[in-house]
């Protein structure tokens, strides 16, 4: 039997930051969401969603839907997303 120690350190990633643009209201603005479609959240995203809809009357929705619950959204879906959208609201563990 033969016992391996892994170093627990790490490289972080780092990322380009974007300015931040500050939208001064939702209403009419194209929206997005990111959910991991856990089974404890389906109710509540599927509530906030059509919340969302009503409140604000998106002039479009776009999502991703996570296939795996415990994994990152897909990198070049999350991209899209952010192309094709002024805000994105991202919740339960996605």
């Amino acid at each position: 039997m033969t016992i391996q120690l892994l170093d627990p350190t790490g490289v972080i990633a780092r990322s380009q930051r974007t300015a931040e643009t500050v939208l001064e209201s939702l209403n009419g603005r194209k929206a997005g969401f990111i959910f991991n479609q856990h089974a404890s959240g389906l109710a509540f995203w599927k509530g906030l969603e059509a919340e969302v809809e009503r409140r604000f009357k998106p002039a479009a929705m776009h999502r991703v839907y996570k296939e795996n619950t415990w994994a990152p959204a897909p990198k070049a879906e999350v991209e899209k997303l952010i192309g094709e959208t002024d805000y994105v609201l991202v919740g339960l563990g996605a």
